[in-house]
């Protein structure tokens, strides 16, 4: 009866733990809220000037090296929600426990109404979020990929369920190292034992492989299989990479190429979420072709 208890209590405790670790807290909420905010602006202002204003000025965007993203919304002219129709809302996400730096995705839809009988374009965007020190939240980077059905979801806004989380409290220079290293070894890995395997080594069971033309795989043995069917000789070039100041979360992006049937290249974003056990975890990974 001891040990019947004991495990029930124990099931309660984790049940309870993990629960406690995803609960949305009132600065990811904030950090959605940003999200809502310029996508009401993009209703009122159109796609450029809202993405001029809730970008970061130091943003980035993919060309697939990095370039400065509001020097290229500049270069592209002004026009109306009512001709360009973008809309987005994000439903999952997280935040750094030093709350500075965090992530979201969701679905989009994009119609040009210039273009008669256009149907709707769907979308699963990505963006990275910095604060900043007036206490504002900015887009750092905002990458998306193309579905050929609308991206399913849990309703309404979900905290990224990934358990226990990170709290070792090292210097941020020595997270960005570790983070540095965690993407390195990933890439040497797929040029190894293939993208699969390399994969299959860093995900979780709710990672997101964001990939136009296809429904988003989920979870690791998701992303194995696709990996396997669709991109076996894919390798990639660690490019740069940052951390929270908490070293919990960070981001990585580079180059990209799959030889093959159908070759691409192109840049790769990845947000990275870390364990307890101080392990970096790939949570959402999306790559823009050239």
């Amino acid at each position: 009866m001891k040990r019947v208890l004991a495990a029930a209590v124990g099931g309660l405790f984790l049940t309870t733990f993990v629960a406690a670790q995803n609960t949305i807290s009132s600065e990811l909420e904030a950090l959605a809220d940003a999200e809502r905010a310029f996508a009401r602006a993009a209703t009122q202002k159109g796609i450029r000037d809202s993405f001029l204003e809730y970008f970061a000025d130091d943003a980035i965007a993919f060309n697939p090296a990095p370039i400065v993203a509001k020097d290229r919304l500049r270069g592209r002219p002004s026009r109306p929600f009512s001709e360009y129709e973008l809309r987005w809302e994000p439903r999952t996400g997280d935040i750094a426990a030093s709350g500075e730096l965090g992530w979201l995705t969701g679905p989009s839809t994009f119609i040009d109404h210039t273009s008669p009988g256009a149907q709707p374009q769907h979308g699963n965007y990505l963006s990275v979020w910095r604060r900043q020190a007036d206490g504002t939240w900015r887009v750092f980077i905002d990458i998306g990929s193309e579905p050929p059905q609308p991206v399913p979801f849990e309703p309404g806004f979900t905290r990224f369920p990934f358990g226990a989380r990170y709290a070792g409290g090292e210097p941020q220079t020595a997270s960005v190292a570790a983070l540095l290293t965690a993407d390195k070894a990933m890439n040497t890995k797929m040029a190894a034992a293939g993208s699969a395997e390399a994969y299959g080594e860093v995900t979780t069971s709710a990672s997101r492989l964001h990939r136009s033309g296809f429904m988003a795989p989920i979870g690791t043995t998701a992303i194995r299989s696709w990996m396997t069917e669709n991109a076996p000789a894919m390798t990639a070039s660690t490019g740069a990479a940052d951390t929270a100041r908490s070293g919990d979360l960070g981001y990585s992006y580079g180059i990209y190429d799959v030889k093959g049937g159908q070759p691409q290249h192109g840049a790769y974003v990845r947000v990275w979420q870390r364990d307890a056990a101080g392990k970096w975890l790939v949570v959402a990974d999306v790559v823009q072709k050239f």
